[in-house]
């Protein structure tokens, strides 16, 4: 591990000074830099007439005893320091060369106060750092952590941190090992802007001790896009490769403390480009829908490490997208198991384990409408009522729509032609935009809103007494012949039940599947799990069941739009 020097320990950290800024290529010593806050200096903030460069932070005498010869009062201020539930570093009240930095740059200290004058020396522009993000107040909690041990056994239990032996020559912990302000900031030097020690174009600086998994390969790591032009986000490069890690996180008085997020509410920073200004589609657009995942709805709920949602519902960016692996899609007309935007996210399998990256896009579905279901507006009560979709789509249920395991049945006679037996799908088969390739428009893919109820790509009408048509039964049509459906190839009578009688696919079909959980007394083959609003038990011996009597063959017992069926069969 690289250790400084005791002359590392000189730099002051933190962001220059408010006012006019020389050309970085040219600010190669201290002199041309806003560091030199001597009257001679080109920040709005200096001398009224000192003209000693040095003086402000070291002299030969009368110093505070801490190396090198420093010149300034240590703060002795308690700070607020950075917390997060993803970070793995203990980082207590700053120590070394963070203590010096903060001697100013924490505003508690007036600039002219020096160790070696009896007077304070007469500043012009302010007594003190002016206010904005280099002057960063005893609240750190909303600044890169400092002071902490940077060691090799961090790097492992954080699996995104490169270990401390591979820094690059320009990053330095100090004596004791500890990650100081001066690692990311010389104060001599201003070649690369904001007194950072490498360059933060591509990220080169912040990479240098992140490894975020699929960083390299990510969307944001290779987009070309302008970023828009938002004054808050102090984007220093005009794309977002450029800016990488700063086109989210802000090292100083972030937003979003934990995590240092541009913005507070944690959507803001996807939807500050996602909003068609930068990115290609208007996500935020989609999101006004009147069905849709709307993270703008839930602020400070969400947290990375939660595998479920548990007792706190929500719904946020992250939920779906990684946004340091998150790639490009890739039109497939083939069955693929999870889209690239949902790379390297986290998920629950079929079996109910926690996997770190989802294999299958079903096992993102499954962390929020899985085990502890969120709640879904217009639930249909069921005569097998069970919300996990997790058990809803297992491959031992009586049946299931093809999402975790194929089915190739052989009484499914009305699928179009062009989808082969035992072919595959993904839930966004069915939930994504009503305007995107999927339902054969030109929006953006996902989930992310639309104009149909449950967030679906077509419409599907489950009221009952709805005249049959292909637009109310579109989702249906999607797949499964309308033409079969109404020439009763595959149930004798659906077009008296559904043409004729205006009842809904939905009366008789559960369209994920059925568990035999809280199944009762009945067969649930062929997606048959009754709407119990419309489809009601026999009043005189409270039954109601289907049974399947082989191919193509059933009975059906229950009271349907007042008719009683009473083990009425039909098929051979």
């Amino acid at each position: 591990m690289r250790q400084s020097s005791s002359y590392h320990l000189i730099g002051i950290a933190a962001a220059a000074f408010t006012g006019a800024v020389l050309n970085a290529a040219a600010q190669q010593r201290v002199v041309e830099t806003v560091h030199n806050l001597s009257v001679s200096g080109p920040g709005e903030t200096r001398a009224e007439s000192e003209e000693e460069v040095c003086v402000f932070c070291h002299a030969p005498h009368n110093t505070a005893g801490a190396r090198p010869l420093w010149n300034r009062e240590i703060p002795i201020a308690n700070y607020k320091i950075y917390r997060s539930s993803t970070l793995d570093a203990s980082p207590g009240q700053p120590t070394g060369a963070s203590k010096l930095c903060l001697s100013c740059h924490d505003g508690t200290i007036a600039l002219g106060r020096v160790l070696s004058r009896s007077d304070r020396i007469r500043m012009s522009g302010g007594d003190y750092i002016p206010a904005g993000l280099s002057n960063l107040g005893t609240d750190l909690s909303d600044d890169h952590p400092i002071s902490f041990q940077y060691t090799g056994g961090l790097a492992a239990s954080d699996r995104q941190l490169r270990s401390p032996a591979t820094l690059p020559a320009e990053l330095v912990l100090d004596a004791s090992g500890e990650l100081q302000c001066t690692a990311c900031h010389d104060a001599h030097h201003n070649k690369y802007r904001k007194f950072l020690t490498l360059t933060d174009e591509f990220g080169a600086l912040c990479i240098a001790c992140h490894d975020m998994t699929g960083w390299t390969a990510s969307a944001h790591s290779q987009s070309d896009r302008d970023v828009p032009r938002t004054a808050s986000a102090e984007w220093a490069f005009g794309t977002v490769a450029k800016n990488a890690c700063r086109s989210c996180h802000r090292s100083h008085s972030a937003g979003g403390r934990e995590r240092l997020l541009i913005f507070r509410n944690e959507e803001e920073n996807c939807l500050s480009c996602h909003d068609g200004q930068g990115a290609g589609f208007n996500i935020r657009a989609e999101l006004d829908k009147t069905s849709s995942h709307d993270p703008r709805r839930f602020t400070g709920v969400h947290d990375p490490i939660e595998t479920r949602t548990g007792a706190k519902p929500h719904v946020e960016c992250a939920d779906c997208h990684n946004p340091h692996a998150a790639a490009a899609p890739t039109d497939a007309d083939a069955y693929i198991p999870i889209g690239a935007t949902m790379a390297s996210m986290p998920g629950v399998t079929l079996g109910g384990g926690h996997t770190r990256a989802a294999q299958f896009e079903y096992e993102v579905c499954f962390r929020c409408h899985g085990d502890g279901a969120v709640e879904v507006s217009r639930r249909i009560a069921r005569q097998a009522e069970q919300p996990n979709m997790r058990l809803k789509f297992s491959n031992t249920n009586a049946s299931f729509h093809p999402v975790t395991e194929s089915a190739p049945s052989g009484e499914s006679v009305s699928l179009d032609p062009s989808i082969p037996r035992g072919t595959l799908i993904r839930c966004t088969d069915c939930h994504n935009n009503d305007d995107g390739p999927r339902a054969g428009g030109g929006g953006p893919d996902g989930p992310h809103g639309s104009v149909y109820d449950f967030l679906l790509d077509r419409n599907y009408t489950v009221r009952d007494d709805t005249p049959e048509s292909a637009h109310d039964y579109a989702l249906c049509y999607k797949c499964h012949r309308r033409a079969s459906i109404l020439a009763d190839e595959s149930f004798p009578t659906h077009s008296v039940h559904i043409r004729d009688n205006n009842m809904p696919c939905s009366a008789c079909h559960d369209p994920h599947g059925v568990s035999p959980i809280g199944a009762g007394q009945s067969d649930h083959t062929h997606l048959i799990n009754f709407d119990l609003e419309i489809v009601r038990p026999l009043r005189r011996t409270g039954r109601i069941e289907f049974r399947d009597l082989g191919e193509l063959a059933g009975s059906c017992t229950m009271t349907c739009h007042g008719v009683v069926h009473d083990k009425l069969t039909y098929g051979d």
